[in-house]
């Protein structure tokens, strides 16, 4: 069994969120993804931002708002979204006290895989 703890990876500011990278981990396992668990503290929205990695939130804590491009959608937990690469998206907690979190996966698409 392999274990990390949150004290022990502690977190960084990244994109106005608080990160904890969860994969790669190092001398376990290097999956064809990455991921994080993300943090939004209550009434901030992390930084706008687009990448060429295609990604999925699967929320789990709190509710808000993500807008991918011009489409905005109230987010709760359970749900997942999944953004295509090189699209800006922006994630808001609309609480008053409560985190708003999410695991984040991306991944680099093959060359010439489907759109």
């Amino acid at each position: 069994m392999y274990v990390r703890t949150e004290v022990e990876d502690g977190h960084v500011r990244k994109n106005n969120c608080d990160v904890r990278q969860l994969y790669p981990w190092e001398g376990v396992v290097v999956p064809p993804w990455n991921s994080t668990l993300c943090t939004v503290r209550p009434h901030e929205s992390s930084k706008e931002h687009s990448h060429a990695t295609d990604e999925t939130f699967i929320f789990t804590g709190g509710s808000g708002t993500v807008r991918i491009g011009d489409e905005q959608r109230t987010i709760q937990v359970g749900d997942v979204i999944y953004i295509p690469h090189d699209n800006n998206h922006i994630v808001t907690n609309t609480s008053d006290t409560d985190p708003l979190t999410f695991v984040s996966i991306y991944w680099l698409q093959k060359e010439g895989a489907a759109e």
